[in-house]
C-alpha cells in the first residue's frame, strides 16, 4: 500500500510549488496517495482537492480576522481528513497553517513545512509552533537554514524554487507595435491585495500616460474574473490578462508590483521594478509594531541593500509615477539596477529545489 501524504496550499504561489513539490514526490514514491487543500495546479498534479483555497486567500490581520470562523470550521474538516496521512506538508500560507500543523502533529502525524513563516521578519511567536510541531522546516533563502538551526528546528535550505518556475517557463507576449515603452501592472492574486493596490496602479498609469502619450503601452495581471476586467478592456493602452505575470515581466520595460514573490521573478529576469506594499490600516499598524525588518522588498532583504524603490503603505501615486519616469528616461539608473538585479540568481541557490525539498520531507519517513 502506497504512502498517504496530505499537502496544502492557501494561495496561487503555494499552488505552483506544492504542484511541482507533488510531481517530484511522485519520481520517489509513484504509488503514494496526495490529498489536502489547494487549487487547479495541485488538482492538475493528482492531488484530491479536499478544498480549494481560491475563496479564503488574505493579505493582513484584519483582514484573516474577518473570516475567522470560516477558516476555522475548515481548520477542523481538514485537520481530522490529515489524521490518516503519513505526513503531512504544509507550503507557505502561515496564518492558517502553523494552526492546522500544530492540530496535526498532536494527532501523531509527521509534520514538513515547505517555504517557512517569515519569522526573521516579524512574528517571533512562531518559532515556538516551528520548533514544537514541525519535524522538517525545507527552507527556501540561504540565511534561512543558520538562523532556524540555532532555535533548535530541523531546517534544510534546498534553493528557491522560483528558479526553476522562470526558467522552464516560456510563455511570450508580443509587444505592440510602435510603442517605445511597455509597463506591467502586477497587483498581486489575492482578492484584497488588487483592491487596494490595483485603483492605485491604475492611477500611476494615468500619469506616466500624461507625460509619455501614445508611447508607453500597459500589461495587466489579473486572476480569475473581476469588475477591474471589464472596466479595463474597452482602454486601448492596456492589455488585460488571466495571470500570465513572468510573460509580462519579460515584456516589460519597466514592472510596478505588489511585494512578494513577483518580484524575484523580476529580478531573475533583469526587468527594472517598483515594489509597493499595503495593507488595511489595522494590519499595518500591528505590522509596523512586529517587523523586524526594514524592507519589504525580497530582492532589498536579499541584497542587503537598497536595489529597488519601495513604496509601503501610504501610497502617493504622483511619486511613483515621477520614479517610474526616470527609470525609463535615465539609462544609467536603469542599467545600474539591471546589473544589481543579475547578482540575485547566485544568492537564490542552483536549479533543482524542489526535488531536494522531496527528498527532505521523505528523510522523515524513510
Amino acid at each position: 500500500m502506497g504512502l498517504k501524504i496530505f499537502i496544502s496550499a492557501g494561495e496561487y504561489s503555494g499552488d505552483l510549488h506544492a504542484s511541482n513539490l507533488v510531481k517530484a514526490l511522485r519520481s520517489f514514491v509513484p504509488d503514494a496517495e496526495f490529498f489536502g487543500m489547494g487549487g487547479r495546479l495541485m488538482a492538475k498534479a493528482g492531488v484530491e482537492l479536499l478544498h480549494s483555497f481560491e475563496e479564503e486567500s488574505v493579505v493582513g490581520f484584519l483582514e484573516a480576522a474577518l473570516r475567522f470562523r470560516k477558516m476555522h470550521q475548515l481548520l477542523i474538516r481538514l485537520a481530522r481528513a490529515a489524521r490518516k496521512a503519513d505526513i503531512a506538508i504544509f507550503v507557505d500560507y502561515p496564518g492558517f497553517h502553523l494552526q492546522l500543523a500544530a492540530a496535526v502533529h498532536r494527532m501523531g502525524v509527521k509534520t514538513a513545512y515547505y517555504i517557512v513563516p517569515q519569522v526573521w521578519a516579524w512574528g517571533g511567536w512562531r518559532v515556538r509552533i516551528l520548533k514544537r510541531h514541525i519535524d522538517k522546516a525545507i527552507v527556501i533563502l540561504p540565511f534561512e537554514e543558520p538562523l532556524l538551526r540555532s532555535w533548535g528546528i530541523d531546517a534544510e535550505f534546498v534553493g528557491h524554487p522560483i528558479i526553476d518556475v522562470v526558467d522552464a517557463d516560456d510563455d511570450t507576449i508580443e509587444r505592440p507595435k510602435g510603442i517605445e515603452w511597455t509597463i506591467g501592472l502586477l497587483p498581486g492574486s489575492r482578492k484584497d491585495e488588487i483592491r487596494r493596490l490595483l485603483p492605485r496602479m491604475l492611477k500611476i498609469k494615468e500619469l506616466i500616460q500624461k507625460e509619455l502619450g501614445d508611447r508607453v503601452h500597459f500589461f495587466v495581471s489579473l486572476l480569475g474574473e473581476c469588475k477591474w476586467k471589464h472596466l479595463l478592456r474597452g482602454d486601448p493602452t492596456v492589455s488585460v490578462f488571466n495571470g500570465r505575470a513572468r510573460a509580462i515581466i519579460k515584456a516589460s520595460d519597466l514592472v510596478i508590483l505588489a511585494s512578494g514573490t513577483a518580484s524575484l521573478e523580476a529580478a531573475l529576469l533583469k526587468t527594472p521594478m517598483i515594489v509597493i506594499y499595503m495593507l488595511s490600516d489595522i494590519s499595518w499598524i500591528m505590522a509596523k509594531t512586529l517587523a523586524k525588518v526594514r524592507s519589504v522588498s525580497l530582492v532589498n532583504l536579499l541584497m542587503r541593500q537598497s536595489v529597488v524603490p519601495e513604496f509601503v503603505q501610504h501610497v502617493h501615486p504622483d511619486e511613483i509615477a515621477s520614479v517610474a519616469l526616470n527609470l525609463l528616461h535615465d539609462k544609467t539608473l536603469r542599467n545600474k539596477m539591471i546589473s544589481k538585479l543579475a547578482e540575485i540568481r547566485s544568492i537564490l541557490g542552483e536549479r533543482g529545489a524542489s526535488v531536494r525539498a522531496a527528498k527532505g520531507i521523505l528523510s522523515l519517513i524513510r
